[in-house]
């Protein structure tokens, strides 16, 4: 998946699948976090660092045939390298890797973060269960030694706290809830502490330092414990998240704190261009995936083709990003679908579009839940208003056929359908920015996009009044 993307929004309940939560002012009655900051920066540490690295492993069963590695920018992982497993045993060729996290896995809904340090030129690993996530440990590598101790703690803390704050939220008793939802931050804190004197000089300690918000209630000290010149910055999710948590706790929900924001982590940024990017890139693609296309713009018009970032040297990379999310915005023509439909047949977006007034292009999935909620409404709606010039493409994201045929028999989808056979990575789905389902985009028969709906309803009363 792509960047599933920066979840800016947060505390917006609408139901669809792998999507990103929407913006919601931090409660002012929330009970703080300690101020205690545990500082794991040092020469060791400091800075990023290139080197060869040859990573190993053994695993505890032979299902498996190959293992991948992927490097990551942020929440976006690609594919770098591949190993045969033989005899319980994989070995990747040595090669030059950056300081950060990567994720390896036997397949894309299976991998797991690990830490790949120049420091560390051999890396040993062992796998004790069919799930990465969970079953992942070192031999040889103190890296990931305290971080295969550390992650899955911190998965646990950090969903009490989430549960603890979703029933603050609903309960008139929330001062409780928020109370122990303090208490396991402390927690969370206390063990970050321990794990930065456990593993003193690794790029390990150094992330706990940066996952920590000393002035998270500090507008203008909030980002003091960040090294925005780290390029390690890229290589985890850390810049990441604090984008997400700066964003909510300062800017009000409101447009101009957004923008007010915006301008801060530039300003902090620009003291790296790769950094720079970065952040900018994060932002753009977690305001565009949160629906807030303004913000995008305004993103675009002044930090990528203005002046607001000086003389920042901006890669091919966030022009891509940009220029993409620009030609899927309303009153543009997106990119082309096609493929082989589920009776065999040539299906082709273009072709179909200029038979019809207009063209519903759906992304959908067997396994959301929302999508299958949906499904008798989108039929209704194909069923009323297809003889009036009305057509729907259906694009499913699912890499099983099987699945895919069952789904669209189960579900009575008659109208063309394909399926890009590779979930958020599937063609269809890049092109699109498709990081949830369902996904909705209506195009005229110029094929310019009309409306991005986030319901069927919507396409139901938009067709009521132009058809």
């Amino acid at each position: 998946m792509t960047l599933l993307g920066l979840l800016i929004l947060a505390g917006l309940s609408i139901s669809s699948c792998n999507e990103a939560p929407a913006v919601a002012e931090r409660n002012s009655t929330e009970a703080p976090v300690p101020s205690s900051f545990f500082d794991g920066v040092n020469a060791q540490n400091k800075g990023s660092k290139n080197g060869t690295i040859t990573l190993s492993g053994t695993l505890s069963h032979k299902a498996w045939t190959k293992m991948y590695l992927y490097s990551t920018y942020g929440r976006t992982n690609t594919k770098i390298d591949s190993s045969d497993i033989r005899e319980g045993a994989f070995r990747f060729r040595p090669q030059s890797l950056d300081m950060g996290f990567y994720m390896l896995g036997p397949a894309e809904n299976n991998l797991v973060p690990v830490i790949l340090n120049p420091s560390e030129p051999e890396v040993t690993l062992v796998v004790r269960g069919m799930r990465m996530d969970g079953s992942c440990g070192a031999v040889k590598s103190p890296e990931n030694l305290g971080w295969f101790t550390y992650y899955p703690q911190e998965n646990s803390l950090l969903k009490q706290i989430r549960d603890a704050r979703a029933s603050a939220r609903k309960s008139t008793v929330s001062a409780e809830y928020e109370k122990q939802a303090a208490l396991k931050e402390s927690e969370l804190l206390a063990l970050q502490g321990q794990m930065i004197n456990d593993n003193p000089g690794t790029y390990f300690a150094k992330i706990l330092t940066w996952k920590q918000e000393p002035q998270k209630t500090d507008k203008t000290k909030y980002w003091d414990n960040i090294d925005f010149t780290d390029e390690s910055l890229i290589h985890s999710l850390v810049l990441s998240d604090r984008i997400q948590n700066f964003m909510r706790s300062f800017s009000r929900g409101e447009e101009s704190g957004f923008i007010d924001c915006i301008a801060q982590i530039a300003d902090k940024a620009k003291v790296n261009d790769v950094v720079l990017e970065f952040a900018l890139n994060q932002m753009l693609v977690g305001f565009y995936e949160s629906g807030m296309e303004t913000i995008c713009t305004y993103i675009i018009d002044n930090y990528i083709h203005g002046d607001a970032c000086g003389d920042a040297n901006l890669s091919n990379i966030i022009q891509g990003t940009a220029e993409s999310i620009v030609r899927l915005s309303v009153g543009k023509t997106p990119p082309n679908l096609f493929g082989k439909g589920f009776d065999g047949k040539n299906v082709d977006l273009n072709k179909l579009r200029v038979q019809n007034n207009y063209t519903l292009v759906l992304f959908w999935s067997s396994w959301c839940e929302h999508c299958q909620g949906e499904a008798i409404e989108v039929v209704s709606c194909y069923n009323q208003w297809h003889s009036k010039g009305f057509e729907i493409l259906g694009y499913s994201v699912d890499n099983n056929e099987a699945a895919w045929r069952t789904a669209l028999t189960e579900r009575s989808f008659t109208f063309p359908n394909i399926c890009g056979y590779n979930t958020w990575d599937s063609k269809g789905a890049k092109d699109y920015r498709i990081t949830k389902t369902p996904g909705y985009f209506v195009l005229d028969k110029d094929g310019m996009i009309v409306l991005k709906p986030k319901s069927i309803r919507e396409v139901q009363t938009f067709l009521k009044s132009n058809l």
